[in-house]
């Protein structure tokens, strides 16, 4: 089977894909124009579970890309949707602990600005 996540950073939504057909759709939180996510296409490295809140707010999960500037993460206490993040995509908490099981490594993840 064919996975793939879609983040717009244009209309902050991420896409998740199964064999090209559209799974579930959720609303994200990029980068500030200070700390912008960048585009490209990446892949899922490491997945990581956070059992509670350290000192910094990566929420519950934790999808680890193959670029050193950004991942996809929850959060613990928001905000979530808009340009708020310091350049990963964040997500609400139950969003990512939905998407996370399904993911596996290697999983491609295109970000576009599009």
């Amino acid at each position: 089977m064919k996975k793939q996540i879609a983040v717009n950073l244009k209309t902050l939504r991420c896409s998740y894909w199964e064999d090209g057909r559209l799974i579930s759709e959720y609303p994200v939180g990029i980068g500030k124009p200070s700390t912008p996510t960048p585009p490209g296409v990446y892949q899922v490295v490491e997945k990581l579970v956070f059992e509670k809140m350290g000192d910094v707010d990566l929420g519950s999960r934790r999808l680890v890309l193959s670029s050193d500037k950004t991942c996809l993460h929850g959060s613990w206490n928001g905000p979530v949707e808009g340009c708020v993040s310091g350049g990963c995509v964040r997500m609400y908490n139950k969003d990512i602990e939905e998407l996370f099981p399904r993911v596996e490594l290697g999983t491609p993840v295109v970000m576009t600005e599009d």
